[in-house]
């Protein structure tokens, strides 16, 4: 580790690096101050007048929250070309989503992973001095290119390499680019770079990419591509065209750093999330002696109605991670009414109704879009379309529509269960009450699109079955 520190001090030794930091984190600023020299640390009020007024090489913003987002946009604006490395808090990929599409060039979470760390910093530093060899002047563009080489076994070690020339046929690739392609270098070489491309890039990706190179600018991007067994990966891309001392373009090099294993980690953590969303959702039926194939039938439903209605797969893969919680209010009903086996008295349903409200309110407080949407339907399943529903009597397009769908896969599926209450209806009963329902408990439209295709709802019910 040492070893790599005294790399990153080694090149970084004439750069003048800003770290805007809001909470004093010393133990931050102290990692930060061992890599660099030349280090300012200011919060972000303060930073925008350095930025006027002092030459800074790179940036290092640590993200706590979203205005911190908006704050990183602010500051690309105001010069687009000093590299920006974040630290952040936030493992939700919609915010790693962001930053790249601001411009950043590095993102590391929090906790700091410092052999991580030092890769990155490593890489950017190079990627700063090969964008500074390209504004020297002519008589110093042999120098960089010589310098550039020296660089080649720091950058070989965090970084996967390729040179292609002007036909875009490969030329040279380093072990890192053979490893994550999974090709070895007598069936790369030669060849263009659409042996790596992934099917689902569209080719205006391409076109565009190689119409900025050839003019003699840089592009930087997120690419998704395939190895050679056909397993997908992403990777951070920066394209440079190389020039020679007359300003002509004679060959790229990509700079390629791998992002599948953070894309990964975003995964299980999201899945996690939905994981355990899924259980407290268990919880707040097995209370009420209900079992957790409820939650799964539910679940699948308001998915498959969200698909019929037309919301997008992004929609209706929320919908349904979160219907699952459309009854956790209920871990706050008194046991002897949610349990009791005959019908509540009015003072005992008003009691029970309230467990719309509270679960939202459990759930209001979260920054995650899957609890949201959980708040949500947790308030609004109860709702009906001519606004006599509860709790705050909603009417017609008003009612949300994730509530709007939930409340029918809740009805079909409660009236098709067996309860402490009650036995389960037969379908032609159940169907005859949802026709009846149309437009006035029930959102008409979805009403139809569900009767149209019950088969749908009836495979899932006998997949799941108690």
């Amino acid at each position: 580790m040492q070893e790599q520190i005294d790399n990153i001090l080694y090149f970084s030794q004439k750069l003048n690096v800003l770290l805007i930091e809001n909470n004093n984190d010393i133990k931050l600023i102290n990692i930060f101050r061992e890599l660099f020299f030349n280090l300012d640390y200011k919060n972000s009020l303060d930073a925008f007048a350095i930025l006027k007024t002092k030459q800074i090489d790179l940036i290092i913003v640590n993200i706590e929250n979203e205005n911190d987002i908006i704050f990183l946009k602010e500051i690309k604006e105001l010069n687009k070309s000093i590299p920006i490395m974040v630290i952040s808090n936030f493992d939700n990929s919609n915010y790693l989503k962001d930053c790249l599409l601001i411009g950043v060039n590095a993102y590391i979470l929090n906790p700091i992973n410092e052999k991580q760390l030092h890769q990155e910093v490593l890489r950017t530093i190079q990627e700063i001095k090969l964008r500074h060899t390209q504004t020297n002047t002519v008589h110093k563009l042999t120098h960089a290119l010589t310098l550039a080489k020296e660089y080649e076994l720091a950058i070989n070690e965090s970084n996967i390499l390729s040179r292609a020339n002007l036909s875009g046929r490969i030329t040279y690739v380093n072990d890192m680019f053979c490893q994550v392609s999974g090709y070895s270098k007598d069936e790369l070489l030669g060849k263009k770079h659409n042996i790596i491309r992934h099917p689902d890039t569209p080719d205006s990706v391409f076109r565009s990419l190689w119409n900025h190179i050839t003019k003699g600018k840089i592009w930087k991007g997120v690419v998704k591509n395939r190895n050679k067994n056909g397993k997908s990966y992403w990777v951070n891309t920066t394209i440079i065209p190389i020039k020679d001392k007359f300003d002509n373009v004679v060959e790229f090099m990509a700079i390629r750093h791998n992002l599948s294993e953070l894309f990964s980690l975003h995964k299980e953590l999201e899945d996690t999330q939905r994981e355990i969303i899924y259980k407290m959702g268990e919880v707040g039926e097995t209370r009420s002696k209900e079992t957790g194939h409820h939650v799964k039938r539910v679940a699948q439903y308001s998915k498959d109605l969200a698909l019929l209605y037309g919301l997008k797969k992004e929609e209706a893969d929320i919908l349904f991670t979160a219907s699952p919680m459309h009854d956790i209010g209920k871990v706050g009903i008194p046991d002897h009414i949610l349990k009791k086996p005959g019908k509540l008295t009015p003072e005992e349903f008003d009691i029970m109704k309230t467990h719309a409200e509270i679960g939202y309110n459990i759930l209001k407080g979260s920054q995650r879009e899957i609890l949201k949407a959980a708040a949500i339907i947790s308030l609004t399943h109860h709702e009906k379309y001519d606004g006599s529903g509860y709790p705050k009597g909603t009417k017609g397009e008003d009612i949300h529509i994730y509530g709007r769908i939930t409340a029918i896969a809740d009805v079909f599926d409660a009236l098709g269960s067996n309860r402490v209450y009650k036995k389960a209806w037969e379908d032609e009963k159940i169907f005859k009450l949802l026709e009846e329902g149309k437009g006035k408990h029930f959102d008409p439209e979805l009403i139809e699109l569900f009767m149209t295709n019950k088969n749908i709802f009836l495979e899932t019910r006998k997949k799941y079955q108690d």
